[in-house]
């Protein structure tokens, strides 16, 4: 009788046990088929990696945000950047946009550089922008493992003491500016 008891709440324990990991949200492994035949130049992050803020994006484009971060040996050795984990945060007007993420797998030959590439996205497709519509866009990097001697251990936004990652000692990881979005 106790080993049927005990049988019947170990099923119970590991059937609970697998819907509450399922629950928990896991990156993808591998660009998302949908990303395959999109075109870069609809990235939202276009006007900030390129330094041209009258890039013009149109309301009948698939227009969608996305952005990754690259973990090197050299970076962690050296401290000039967090071990993982990382994540990105997209603001258009102040409201938080949900990003989902994936990790790209690393080749068996830049395993000797690499530790770990994730990109994170947000699909905003044709019709959601509205023609001079005024959006501000802002994405921030955020850690949570010690870095650079800073000894923290709590999500809070990357800052670069020492000039390593995001640019001149002091940067703060969080950047903004207005999306040209057109008709």
């Amino acid at each position: 009788m106790n080993k049927a008891k005990f049988l019947k709440k170990s099923i119970l324990f590991a059937t609970i046990g697998i819907l509450a990991l399922s629950l928990i949200p896991a990156a993808n492994a591998g660009v998302p088929g949908h990303f395959k035949d999109r075109l870069m130049s609809n990235n939202l992050l276009m006007p900030f990696w390129t330094g041209n803020y009258d890039w013009e994006f149109s309301t009948s484009e698939d227009i969608f945000f996305m952005i990754g971060w690259k973990s090197t040996l050299e970076e962690l050795e050296n401290d000039w950047a967090p071990k993982n984990p990382w994540k990105f945060k997209l603001f258009i007007n102040n409201e938080e946009i949900p990003l989902q993420r994936f990790d790209i797998p690393i080749p068996k030959e830049e395993k000797t550089l690499f530790i770990k590439s994730s990109m994170w996205y947000h699909l905003f497709g044709s019709g959601y922008f509205e023609a001079e519509g005024g959006y501000l866009l802002r994405f921030e990097f955020w850690v949570r493992r010690p870095y650079q001697g800073d000894g923290k251990n709590y999500w809070r936004i990357f800052e670069d003491y020492w000039g390593f990652v995001w640019g001149p000692p002091g940067t703060v990881a969080s950047f903004e500016y207005y999306l040209n979005i057109i008709a």
